[in-house]
């Protein structure tokens, strides 16, 4: 298996961060325009039957792993304390600390992993830098004397959901002691790649590296004309990271699981609609509703039979002979001691 991080550069407001099975969607529409329909559909059949391996992460800050805040929270918690009052206390502070840093360095990471897995104090409020998403609503206006061509008609106000990515670190303040938070706008962002040496795999690897010397652009959501959720390829690198021996792991993307020890993982479930789009009639309001759980990001993950046995991706319920649910999440592997499951639905 080899693993790849592919960077990315957002050239406009997002109205969200991407997920796997968005950048599933488009690496399979680029793959279908070089290699043609069929090898496309060869390619999500493959996957299906699992006679080639190929995860993705979500796109993710660069350099920023999502923080699994249920798994921190849980740790915590555990730990023993002389007065019940006072832990409480300790546990909301933490916890509102975290909710605010939604991606932490690997690095960081990984030392709060270890001072938790020796039960030590973790200093939580003074992580940085961070990774914040601020939710917010861009105000529209539709001019519907243009589109129709009629004068009289008035303009109509809507609102665009849109999402503020920061960087959060500490400032300095001169001649003082005291820290100031400081933010600046991210637009560097990155998604994990794990493959296998298959002529499948290799040919989409080919179409990745031709897409980041051409520095080609990607849409990756609604809205892009206009210029929302617009991206362009920036570099592509190959990463070293052990998997031999690792049973536990954090889930990077929308992961369908399977061979999952449930019961030493501490999971997060993302649910969504599934809805058919047909072309040229756009959304069809009479279909029959389907609703498929994920687990969510930030996810601890121990995998009973190793990474390469976990995850996998299923049928669309619409068109099942050529679509697929894409369900291979990327798995980060982490040194962590096992935990007690812990299930909240988003």
């Amino acid at each position: 298996m080899d693993i790849y991080e592919v960077q990315l550069l957002s050239t406009g407001p997002l109205t969200q961060l991407p997920d796997s099975q968005k950048l599933f969607g488009a690496l399979v529409y680029m793959y279908s325009e070089k290699y043609g329909d069929t090898s496309a559909s060869i390619l999500t059949k493959s996957l299906l039957n699992k006679d080639i391996y190929f995860s993705l992460s979500n796109l993710m800050p660069k350099g920023y792993i999502p923080t699994p805040l249920d798994y921190i929270i849980d740790c915590i918690a555990s730990q023993p304390s002389k007065d019940q009052s006072d832990k409480d206390k300790n546990l909301k502070k933490k916890r509102k600390a975290l909710k605010k840093r939604n991606y932490i360095l690997t690095s960081k990471l990984k030392e709060l992993l270890n001072d938790l897995t020796f039960g030590k104090q973790s200093d939580i409020e003074n992580i940085f830098p961070y990774i914040n998403l601020d939710p917010k609503q861009q105000l529209r206006a539709s001019i519907e004397s243009s589109f129709y061509d009629i004068p009289v008609l008035d303009s109509k106000l809507y609102s665009v959901p849109t999402i503020n990515i920061s960087e959060v670190s500490l400032m300095q303040k001169e001649k003082s002691t005291e820290n100031k938070e400081q933010k600046s706008t991210v637009n560097k962002f990155c998604f994990y790649l794990r493959i296998d040496n298959s002529e499948i795999c290799t040919n989409l690897l080919n179409m990745i590296q031709e897409a980041v010397r051409r520095s080609a652009a990607v849409i990756l959501g609604k809205r892009a004309s206009q210029g929302l959720n617009t991206f362009k390829f920036q570099d592509i690198s190959r990463q070293n990271m052990h998997y031999e021996s690792v049973k536990h792991f954090i889930n990077t993307g929308m992961l369908l699981p399977e061979n999952i020890d449930y019961t030493a993982s501490t999971l997060k479930l993302f649910t969504s609609e599934r809805r058919p789009f047909n072309i040229p009639g756009g959304w069809d309001s009479n279909f029959t509703r389907y609703y498929i759980s994920f687990i969510a990001e930030g996810s601890i993950i121990t995998a009973s039979l190793g990474a390469n046995n976990t995850g996998k991706s299923i049928p669309s319920p619409f068109n099942p002979q050529r679509d697929i649910v894409f369900g291979n999440a990327f798995l980060y592997p982490l040194p962590i001691q096992k935990r007690q499951v812990q299930i909240c639905k988003k």
